[in-house]
């Protein structure tokens, strides 16, 4: 059991790529009139938080607290919020300005002045923290925590998976079975579609399979199938290159994952096969809402994301755990 100061809260800090620490901090001041102070439940590790850890991310800033995939507990509320102490909460962790043209038009995830927390700006992984009403969404009081705390990475699926338009039939292929992968995998289920999963990994392939009925192939493996709908998540440069490659003519590929590799494409078959290619940067409020919607569904199965829940003070045998890709989503209890 961890006994802190009153006046103190803990908090994981990255002072520069690699050199991850839990440390005593100040406990937030009192929340100004539009925010809330929220006590953290669980945070979810993230690929981009690995990413942040382990220095790959070109604007990335350090130091930094990291963390944007969190739940917890509204315990103060400014008075010009609509917000209840006591709800639980998730939030919504990419600033938006609401005025460029892209918000105007409803694409807040492409905002020119988006900035997204644990990365550009500090995180949200420590016992408290203060944060702009705005981007607290409420989550449903029947919802378990182990399921809300899926909300924003599911949001992520569910934007990327309603530009592909996936129907009872679809031949979908997803390449890549990380959080996203298997998210993916759940939806798609859920929807009807046919599930194809590749990925290098054996151990990600067992835990596909777990969702139900999918047929599971290592990227040598796929011959001369061909799918409706592919779906990359890896983001590595031979899995974009092949999603290309195994999409029948008409159909869509998806770009989920990202890699700063450059990839060869070809116009040719591109043009000739009219595929489309369409690229997919987390959500808006409404994926959120449509997230929580699946989510507070019984029949949506999945179960198997939550690898294992560890206490804050173990995080570094948890973000060692999550780099090894053996692993679904792994959470922080605060």
């Amino acid at each position: 059991m961890i006994i802190l100061e009153v006046s103190k809260i803990l908090e994981l800090f990255l002072e520069n790529p690699m050199q991850l620490k839990l440390r005593e901090a100040a406990l937030p001041t009192s929340p100004k009139n539009n925010e809330v102070k929220m006590s953290i439940i669980y945070g979810g590790i993230c690929g981009s938080d690995l990413r942040v850890y382990k220095g790959s991310i070109s604007y990335a800033k350090y130091p930094i607290r990291p963390g944007h995939e969190v739940l917890g507990t509204v315990i103060e509320a400014g008075v010009d919020t609509n917000c209840t102490v006591g709800t639980r909460a998730v939030i919504f962790p990419n600033t938006f300005c609401g005025k460029c043209e892209f918000c105007k038009a409803g694409k807040t995830n492409i905002c020119k002045h988006k900035q997204p927390l644990g990365v550009a700006v500090d995180g949200v992984f420590a016992q408290e923290v203060i944060i702009d009403a705005k981007y607290v969404v409420p989550v449903p009081e029947e919802m378990a925590s182990e399921r809300a705390i899926l909300i924003e990475p599911f949001a992520v699926t569910v934007h990327a998976l309603k530009k592909a338009n996936i129907n009872k039939g679809t031949k979908l292929a997803i390449i890549g079975s990380g959080t996203e992968g298997l998210l993916s995998v759940a939806l798609a289920l859920h929807l009807g579609a046919e599930v194809t999963v590749i990925d290098v990994n054996p151990v990600k392939l067992e835990l596909a399979k777990k969702f139900g009925p999918v047929s599971v192939f290592t990227p040598q493996e796929i011959k001369d199938q061909v799918f409706d709908v592919v779906l990359e998540a890896a983001g590595v440069k031979s899995s974009v290159e092949q999603a290309m490659q195994i999409v029948k003519p008409g159909g869509v590929m998806v770009a989920l994952g990202i890699t700063g590799d450059s990839v060869n494409l070809s116009p040719i078959h591109i043009v000739r096969s009219e595929i489309s290619i369409l690229g997919s940067i987390i959500y808006t409020k409404q994926d959120f809402a449509d997230a929580i919607a699946y989510l507070s569904n019984p029949d949506f199965f999945v179960d198997p994301i939550v690898s294992k829940i560890v206490p804050v003070n173990q995080f570094q045998e948890a973000f060692n755990d999550a780099a090894t890709g053996n692993f679904a989503k792994i959470v922080l209890e605060f």
